[in-house]
């Protein structure tokens, strides 16, 4: 189940804050966790100001996902999108998700389950990161002895980001709360 959160995750990550973005990743595809199906589908996140982001997580191979992330403001305008793959892997006993954008660069998050429907994404933060981790020349080996270093640091991690699985009942819940609440 947490394998597939990885989709979910790298579309949270890409809509936080200032997630770390590296030019090496945690794994390769091939020593990646194996998909989890049951996030294979379409997931909607709603922020305070009423905006909104969706995620569209489909299977690539049996440890990669597609993702699509789409943006949109507080009158349901699209403000972007963007296309991503990503695959977990295993520090600690902690998931993190490979998110690779189409610039090469790869951005991290960890998540989890709140409900059968629902599941929390946190991005990793670059500006800890760059505080905390000098190399000249960064390789994956480093990359991966720092996470397993600091992974259960809550300081690495931007805030959560809370998904719900659209049209399920966890979600439809939140969307008659948003209505009486003006939204």
């Amino acid at each position: 189940m947490k394998y597939s959160l990885l989709i979910l995750i790298l579309f949270s990550f890409i809509l936080m804050g200032c997630p770390y973005q590296s030019d090496v990743e945690l794994n390769t595809y091939e020593e990646s966790l194996k998909v989890d199906k049951n996030l294979i589908d379409s997931w909607v996140a709603y922020h305070e100001d009423f905006s909104r982001e969706e995620l569209t997580i489909e299977k690539l191979a049996k440890s990669v996902v597609g993702i699509v992330h789409r943006e949109f403001d507080e009158k349901g305008r699209v403000k972007g999108s963007n296309k991503f793959r990503a695959y977990a892997t295993e520090i600690n006993a902690i998931t993190i998700f490979n998110i690779e954008a189409n610039n090469g660069k790869y951005m991290f998050l960890k998540y989890g389950w709140t409900g059968k429907n629902e599941f929390y994404v946190q991005a990793v933060n670059s500006e800890y990161v760059e505080n905390n981790l000098k190399s000249d020349s960064l390789t994956t080996d480093e990359l991966r002895n720092f996470f397993a270093n600091n992974v259960n640091q809550e300081k690495l991690y931007e805030n959560k980001l809370e998904f719900y699985r659209k049209d399920s009942p966890e979600h439809l819940k939140v969307k008659m709360f948003m209505r009486k609440s003006g939204f």
